[in-house]
């Protein structure tokens, strides 16, 4: 959502997790998510003639990501224009 959001000035990390014998792990699992009614798009500050939208309006974003999450390809992509 934050790279739709800032028009792809963050990147979308690809979770990955790498283990380490030596050294215990811990992790805590944070989700934040927008509704599925809520629209998300760049905002309009950060669309310009020099940065041009990337991204279009999509709904339900969380209902994407999980699908294509589970099919192992990245749900980022159905947002490119």
């Amino acid at each position: 959502m934050t790279e739709i959001m800032s028009n792809g000035i963050y990147k979308s990390a690809i979770h990955r997790v790498v283990t380490n014998r030596e050294k215990e792990r811990i992790s805590v699992a944070t989700f934040c998510n927008a509704g599925a009614d809520k629209e998300l798009q760049p905002e309009d500050g950060l669309v310009s003639e020099a940065r041009p939208r990337l991204y279009k309006t999509i709904k339900n974003y969380g209902e994407i990501y999980f699908d294509y999450y589970q099919k192992g390809l990245r749900p980022i992509q159905t947002a490119l224009i």
